[in-house]
């Protein structure tokens, strides 16, 4: 009986604090980036498919080819929301939506590989 308290006491000290980390780590009215360009690259920052992509980015010199911005949005709730907005432009549900995704010229790339494809065709290479 002893052993059955202690466990659940454990449990629910493990889940207060793992609340209190995931509470704390969001960025809170943290406003919208602001973008320029009709091209627009949404990441979360700790996405390892995001995280591919970026390499890929920096490895093909695409953003000194093409213009875009990007906006994270694992901690942002604003370009999450701008993401969402974009993606609902193209026809997407939110439940159909991950990152990397891509909003270009009006149409809209999920995944490393479209985004890859369009980023290519995009400058030239």
């Amino acid at each position: 009986m002893k052993k059955n308290i202690i466990i659940m006491l454990a449990l629910v000290i493990a889940l207060t604090a793992g609340l209190w980390f995931w509470v704390s780590y969001q960025e809170k009215n943290v406003p919208a980036t602001p973008t320029a360009s009709d091209i627009v690259l949404f990441y979360g920052k700790e996405c390892p498919h995001c995280q591919d992509l970026a390499k890929f980015i920096e490895e093909k010199k695409i953003a000194e080819k093409v213009g875009f911005d990007s906006l994270e949005v694992w901690h942002n709730k604003a370009n999450s929301d701008v993401m969402l907005e974009r993606a609902q432009e193209c026809g997407f549900a939110k439940e159909q939506l991950g990152v990397p995704f891509l909003y270009a010229k009006g149409k809209c790339y999920i995944g490393g590989p479209d985004v890859e494809k369009f980023l290519t065709q995009e400058a030239g290479i």
